[in-house]
């Protein structure tokens, strides 16, 4: 296919992923991991009691379940979707909802089906930026094919490529768009302040199995990953962002492998555009291909904003709420597209290096990292029913403390509790009694 009709293709395929006005939802995925209740090691996917089990108990629960050979690797229901990270993270995915309450009680519903499950098993559900206790070595990969290509692909990439793949854990929002003008905007503002949102969203306190002394391990898992699919999309920055220019960012850039009848194939070094030159670039195949860049934000049928840790599930509400008030409504987006105008790409770069080093403390641009976010979550308030406007309530309670979530884990530490102990706050084996009250 020659490269015009390939950029028209994606051109389309954006254009053809527009809502209505009043009709914008919000969709949320929610990694986490599985850990002994004793040893706090993960629990990988062949254990006795493992990932696969689990999956199978699910099932019975009134999931549909789907198999990669005799693997089962999927389960899933309306408007929901449990699936598996290569080093046997569950992540649930909950389709687009007009209210924050409907994507809370999906969530709810999936914690009341899987803890009960992993109760039995002496097991805990874990909302943390990364592995609380293995080093990434002793970690198993899941049997998807999948993985399997990229780990050995993204292996000679970077250094922390499958501490990405087998160790991290995040929450990813889903935003819609109503015409392109509205895309560039929303993917504008969450692309640079993508260091801001992490270091305000960290919540990961261990790296390998010891405290981790710095700060947004993922931010610098990301940047040491694949150059050609991670970070900041320089793009973006450009006058003439846009459908058109998204795409030309995808097809220069290898996809690693393909989708080949139940299967996939490796694709090797070859850019998309050098792929699809010889090879038919239907819908499947362009929709995989956009999954197979994970940039912090990216552009599939909506806007997917990919930079905060997995979280408790108040700070996942919070987040939620936050990017709503900032993105739908129409007087808080041009505030802070006003604001991000101001970042070039090499500020947003920099900061991408200093919240590592120094986290909230952290400048991007003119702004202090925790000034910034103080600011926004004012914004987002102005945009969110009296309702919605009380999930903001504790990050916001958070910021005015000078706290991000990883400080949280850290203090308990420090006032010397125990590593379970401290983490407490993230396991969320009670939280479905505390729902139900």
């Amino acid at each position: 296919m020659e490269y015009q009709k390939q950029l028209d293709k994606f051109e389309s395929y954006f254009k053809s992923s527009e809502k209505e006005l009043g009709t914008e939802g919000l969709g949320l995925e929610v990694e986490h991991f599985v850990v002994d209740k004793q040893t706090l090691e993960t629990i990988s996917y062949s254990d006795e009691s493992g990932i696969e089990q689990i999956l199978y108990q699910i099932v019975q629960r009134g999931w549909e379940g789907k198999k990669e050979g005799d693997a089962l690797i999927q389960a899933s229901r309306k408007d929901a979707v449990i699936t598996l990270e290569p080093g046997g993270q569950l992540e649930i995915s909950i389709a687009p909802q007009c209210k924050i309450a409907e994507l809370e009680n999906k969530y709810f519903d999936f914690l009341s089906d899987l803890i009960p499950i992993l109760d039995e098993n002496n097991q805990l559900l874990v909302a943390a930026g990364y592995q609380i206790e293995n080093a990434i070595a002793e970690i198993d990969w899941n049997p998807k094919q999948r993985y399997k290509i990229m780990s050995n692909y993204l292996a000679e990439k970077g250094k922390y490529a499958h501490n990405m793949m087998k160790g991290s854990a995040s929450i990813q929002i889903a935003a819609d768009y109503i015409n392109e003008e509205d895309f560039v905007k929303k993917f504008r503002i969450a692309n640079a302040l993508a260091p801001a949102i992490a270091a305000l969203f960290d919540n990961a306190a261990y790296f390998e199995g010891a405290e981790y002394v710095e700060h947004n391990i993922r931010t610098d898992i990301w940047s040491n990953c694949d150059p050609d699919r991670a970070g900041t999309i320089k793009e973006a920055f450009d006058k003439d962002f846009g459908y058109r220019k998204y795409a030309e960012y995808i097809l220069s850039r290898p996809p690693i492998l393909l989708k080949t009848g139940d299967g996939f194939i490796s694709t090797g070094d070859k850019t998309c555009r050098e792929v699809f030159t010889t090879k038919e670039l239907g819908q499947e195949e362009l929709e995989h291909v956009l999954t197979m860049f994970f940039p912090d934000v990216r552009a599939k049928n909506f806007i997917e904003i990919r930079m905060m840790d997995s979280l408790s599930p108040e700070l996942t509400f919070a987040a939620v709420a936050f990017w709503k008030g900032l993105l739908y409504d129409s007087e808080n987006l041009e505030e802070v597209y006003k604001i991000v105008n101001q970042l070039t790409y090499e500020e947003v770069l920099a900061a991408r290096e200093d919240v590592v080093k120094r986290g909230l403390e952290a400048e991007i641009g003119d702004y202090q990292v925790l000034e910034l976010g103080k600011e926004l979550v004012e914004i987002s308030k102005t945009g969110l029913s009296a309702a919605e406007k009380e999930y903001l309530t504790p990050f916001e309670e958070l910021l005015t403390e000078g706290k991000n979530p990883v400080a949280i884990t850290r203090e308990k530490l420090r006032d010397g509790y125990s590593k379970r102990e401290a983490l407490d706050w993230l396991i969320l084996n009670s939280r479905i009694d505390n729902k139900e009250e």
